[in-house]
């Protein structure tokens, strides 16, 4: 894992409603190698898919504020203009597997077709060529060839989750954002598809931004951990040292949520609900629900505090005097 692919500095996703301002993604920073998986973990709510379309720029109409800075490969793309980061970065260097593989795709356009656009669209190639590529990224996700003249109806959700990331790599980008990749799915579909992912890694040296609410799915794929409350990254941390040492209130709450067979503990639950973003409460966000809450919690957002190997937590009992 040799140079910094993404460099994500204090970005900010506001959204407009009637009742006020969304705060979806405050200030937020990560970084990520080549060759590297980061799963973004959380409750849903937390911003966890606002932040995947951030950094594709995929955003409503009523957004407020959209500002930071993301640098892919060196350039901060957040200084293009749309027809830029259009053409020259959005499934170029980075694409995503989103939610719902069903809802992904066109119902009455044939597989081949959709997985060919991006190559008609981002690298100008002729139809028949591009369906030629299509072919053959099916045949790597492990779905027959002949399937390019089949219709999404007619295939099985694992089967459709396969088409919908092979369309996320068929440009070859650096980056693919996974947001939610084995939701509905049976269990064995979800394994497969994991498997599949691991595969695809290792054979194409792509780096992973995997965004999900299942804890034992991100410990499979994971290089770095960041733990998301609130529109805030509260833990930012080596897949290995948080799977033992959560630091974060939040985070050690989330891991004793999760059942396991090779130990016996009793599995706890994190008390209350996650506030809402529209007005999120002063100081720490996590203080009503957190164990360990103290006066100064109440009252003041919490400093970022620099672990080893740029490890950091947000929290007041990391907070020197």
């Amino acid at each position: 894992m040799v140079g910094e692919i993404l460099s994500v500095r204090d970005l900010y996703l506001y959204y407009r409603v009637r009742a006020g301002l969304v705060k979806a993604v405050d200030g937020v920073s990560i970084n990520l190698y080549n060759d590297e998986s980061l799963a973004i973990i959380g409750e849903s709510g937390s911003g966890k898919s606002s932040l995947a379309r951030a950094f594709l720029r995929l955003l409503p109409k009523n957004v407020h504020r959209f500002e930071g800075s993301i640098c892919i490969n060196g350039e901060d793309v957040m200084r293009l203009s749309d027809e830029e980061f259009n053409s020259r970065v959005r499934w170029n260097k980075i694409s995503m597997v989103p939610q719902a593989s069903m809802n992904a795709l066109n119902p009455v356009i044939k597989i081949g077709e959709q997985l060919a656009e991006p190559l008609i669209i981002h690298r100008n190639m002729s139809k028949s060529e591009a369906v030629d590529k299509a072919k053959e990224m099916l045949k790597f996700v492990g779905i027959p060839q002949e399937f390019t003249d089949r219709y999404p109806f007619e295939l099985s959700g694992g089967m459709r989750q396969r088409v919908v990331i092979a369309m996320a790599l068929i440009t070859q980008p650096s980056i693919v954002i996974l947001d939610e990749p084995t939701s509905a799915l049976d269990v064995l579909t979800q394994a497969n598809i994991m498997n599949l992912l691991k595969k695809i890694k290792t054979d194409r040296k792509i780096s992973y931004i995997f965004i999900t609410h299942d804890i034992a799915l991100s410990s499979e794929i994971s290089d770095k951990i960041a733990v998301m409350y609130a529109g805030q990254i509260v833990e930012y941390s080596y897949a290995e040292k948080f799977y033992r040492e959560p630091q974060h209130p939040y985070s050690q709450l989330l891991l004793s949520s999760v059942p396991t067979l090779r130990e016996e503990r009793t599995v706890k639950f994190i008390p209350g609900e996650p506030p809402s973003l529209l007005n999120p409460p002063p100081g720490c966000r996590f203080h009503p629900r957190c164990p360990y809450a103290m006066d100064v919690c109440r009252r003041e957002e919490p400093p970022i505090i620099h672990m080893e190997r740029g490890s950091y937590v947000r929290c007041w009992l990391y907070a020197k005097g």
